[in-house]
């Protein structure tokens, strides 16, 4: 944000006010907002009139008097006002701004400074860095044939195909979720692994969409606003981006969201193809890896979070991580897992804490887990599914329940077993219990308990 149509929003409103003005002067409070020399930059811009506004992908271009251009991309948050009145308008958002012959000044605001600029010769500037990189905008692409060549050789999945300037412009988080969704597309394909059929699709909704933001003037997502007082209205119009557990507009599945490259991506997994995802939950000792095996042998894709946990304390990147955090649970350079224990019981805040970075971990490797296996049925026990706050991530929530957990406690040789079974009240099972879309009871035989599996198994995998 902004993408493409927020950029042309932003042009539109700026050539009514600033085409025809010269810059007069020009105050860097940010200096690496400017990629290229800096005294150059202060020293060249002044004095040059403002000829046009044009725009390439996501880049505005402020054509000039002396064949030069000024190039920004925005980033994240950034904009530009033009304002009479310096002083009300001269927030810590501003990183530059410019007095302008006719006694204005254009401000240009960003709160995040991701933003950057650029002043270059405008003879071969779609030659050089920045523009370079900047593809074809849909409405440019002569063909399928064209995006199945720019995917044909890359690893990553098609949402981030969809955010490659190089093999399409324009396009940033909000439209790719967008168009993915028109296109019926899963957003963890692979980019080269898209047919002719898909490559067209996204090619025609990429630009009705973009097109469609742009007559709305944009999107305002939180924060942002292509101008001052300015808001547009695509967000109105959006059916996947933000719609996260709102139910589609199309099937009326659940809208679900995982994370592309870090990137929030929502989608419905109907319509697009995404397989559903299962996540089992319940008390301890009520026979919930069982229940895994069980779909396992069934063909789903499994995983567990207490192995995640194993796995993540044998990872030294992560084992630095925590040792840095929370340097008492560490003895002698070791992870000491009865020390973990004693400061959880002991210190409330330690809990949170620590469980917070732990759970965000496990989140980070199951997210991952089930994107690379988007075409699959995933099944994940996760016992504290409800204190980590996981189940709006899955399809589908699993309770796994039991009237013999001391007798399966026993089956464990559990030396501790009263002391165990507190540890249920810790779960929020009960008190979280009608959120679960079904319900496993493991009271009677191994036959019956996967009578069950299997007929839940039927019934989400049509």
């Amino acid at each position: 944000m902004p993408e493409l149509p927020e950029v042309e929003t932003m042009k539109s409103i700026l050539e009514k006010h600033v085409v025809g003005l010269t810059f007069s002067g020009v105050h860097v409070l940010y200096p690496r907002l400017i990629q290229t020399d800096k005294e150059e930059f202060k020293k060249n811009i002044v004095n040059k009139k403002i000829l046009s506004l044009s725009r390439r992908g996501k880049y505005l271009m402020f054509n000039l008097s002396d064949d030069s251009c000024l190039v920004v991309h925005f980033r994240m948050e950034g904009r530009f006002y033009h304002v009479r009145d310096l002083k009300p308008n001269l927030t810590s958002y501003v990183t530059l701004y410019f007095d302008m012959d006719d006694g204005s000044y254009l401000i240009y605001s960003d709160s995040r400074k991701f933003g950057v600029m650029y002043l270059m010769p405008k003879e071969g500037i779609f030659d050089r860095k920045p523009l370079n990189n900047v593809g074809y905008e849909p409405w440019d692409i002569p063909n399928p044939d064209y995006l199945l060549e720019q995917y044909k050789n890359k690893s990553y999945m098609i949402k981030l195909g969809l955010l490659d300037q190089k093999a399409i412009a324009g396009l940033g988080n909000i439209y790719a979720d967008e168009a993915l969704f028109r296109s019926k597309i899963s957003p963890f394909k692979l980019a080269r692994d898209i047919t002719y059929e898909e490559a067209k699709r996204l090619i025609k909704n990429s630009s009705d969409i973009l097109l469609e933001s742009i007559e709305k003037g944009g999107s305002t997502i939180r924060s942002y606003h292509p101008a001052k007082g300015v808001s547009g209205n695509m967000q109105q119009e959006l059916q996947a981006y933000g719609r996260e557990n709102k139910k589609c507009f199309v099937c009326g599945t659940k809208m679900e969201k995982k994370y592309v490259g870090g990137r929030g991506t929502t989608y419905c997994p109907k319509c697009q193809n995404v397989r559903p995802s299962i996540a089992l939950t319940g008390k301890i000792a009520s026979g919930k890896s069982q229940v895994l095996d069980m779909f396992k042998s069934l063909g789903c894709k499994t995983a567990s979070a207490d192995d995640i946990v194993h796995d993540l304390y044998k990872d030294k990147v992560f084992l630095t991580k925590l040792e840095r955090r929370f340097p008492q649970v560490f003895c002698k350079g070791k992870l000491d897992k009865k020390l973990i224990i004693e400061n959880m019981l002991k210190d409330r805040k330690f809990r949170r804490s620590y469980e917070t970075v732990v759970w965000s971990a496990v989140k980070d490797v199951l997210n991952t887990f089930q994107i690379n296996n988007w075409d699959s049925i995933c099944a994940v026990e996760i016992p504290l599914l409800f204190k980590a706050k996981m189940e709006k991530k899955y399809t589908y929530v699993i309770g796994v329940e039991t009237d013999k957990q001391r007798t399966y406690l026993g089956y464990r040789n559990d030396q501790a077993i009263q002391k165990h079974l507190e540890v249920n009240d810790a779960s929020m099972y009960e008190e979280n219990r009608s959120k679960l879309d079904f319900i496993i009871k493991n009271n009677a035989t191994r036959e019956d308990l996967y009578s069950q599996v299997e007929k839940i198994y039927k019934k989400i995998s049509r």
